[in-house]
């Protein structure tokens, strides 16, 4: 990056940081934080090509969108996750920038092998190779990790799951069933086929089943339903192919309405299948954290 496109960021990145410091109430914020620290260091740093820059662009992007969600007192979990894509963006900028160094490394090793055979300067540019070929390995993964969580929350999102504390959770609600009843109606097929589709092409996803039910009725009654038809839905998926060791099925009862029963609407609500799609275990990215970017 040139010492001029250099400063436009530093100048940028300042002054919204002053303006937003001039603001009175928003609370600090350390994601926030450590995007601005990370990007004002990888811009100081940073050699100058194509590649870096553009990542630099973006990274700078999201970091004005984060500065403006933390200027408009937004909460906490957009402002955390529009400032961990801009360190993001910012540390592929970075690691391409050490792409080039190796480079250098490789071509200037290989022009005193090719005058004078110089064996250290040879060994030095087959070490530099080996490093950038790790370096480009990780930057690609990084970045297909990145557009893979992307795509796969997008198709979470358009099964109507919803991002909570629990992770991706999909409401199905009393229409799979009779009243009273836990034997799967045959309109609720196209529902199971759906979230079957989405785990056989995702298989590192796991899957919980909560049961939960209004409180007309018997208590216990009600609770075994709830079971009843957590597994129920639970037996569908594994008549679909899903393997039972990614599907975990338990019922509440009335225990966990989220409205109230007072009223013909609530319990509606409250009588419901939810499925919990469960975080993959190998991810480095978190739900709350990267949701957000498929609504900007």
């Amino acid at each position: 990056m040139t010492r001029i496109t250099k400063v436009a960021f530093a100048v940028a990145t300042g002054l919204s940081i002053v303006a937003i410091a001039g603001c009175a109430g928003p609370k600090p914020n350390q994601a926030l934080d450590t995007a601005r620290a990370t990007f004002e260091r990888v811009s100081d740093d940073t050699l100058e090509s194509a590649y870096s820059t553009e990542d630099l662009n973006v990274a700078k992007r999201k970091l004005d969108s984060a500065n403006k969600a933390w200027k408009d007192k937004k909460d906490s979990k957009t402002i955390n996750h529009r400032s961990y894509l801009a360190e993001q963006y910012a540390l592929i900028a970075e690691q391409r920038s050490e792409l080039l160094r190796y480079q250098a490394k490789i071509d200037n090793g290989n022009m005193e092998r090719t005058k004078v055979q110089v064996d250290l300067r040879s060994s030095e540019a087959e070490t530099a190779q080996r490093q950038a070929e790790s370096l480009k390995q990780e930057v690609s993964e990084r970045e297909a990790q990145l557009a893979n969580q992307l795509k796969e929350l997008e198709e979470l999102k358009a099964l109507q799951a919803r991002n909570t504390d629990r992770g991706m959770v999909l409401t199905l609600g009393d229409v799979l069933f009779d009243t009273g009843e836990s034997t799967l109606k045959a309109g609720a097929r196209s529902n199971i086929e759906r979230v079957a589709n989405f785990l056989r092409k995702y298989p590192d996803r796991s899957l919980t089943i909560e049961g939960h039910t209004d409180n007309t009725g018997d208590e216990d009654f009600n609770y075994d339903l709830s079971v009843e038809r957590a597994f129920s839905v639970r037996s569908a998926l594994m008549a679909q192919g899903i393997d039972i060791s990614r599907i975990q099925a338990k019922g509440f009862g009335e225990d966990m309405p989220i409205a109230s029963n007072s009223n013909t609407s609530g319990r509606q609500q409250n009588r419901r299948v939810e499925l919990i799609f469960d975080q993959p275990e190998e991810s480095n990215f978190t739900e709350s954290i990267i949701i957000g970017e498929i609504d900007e």
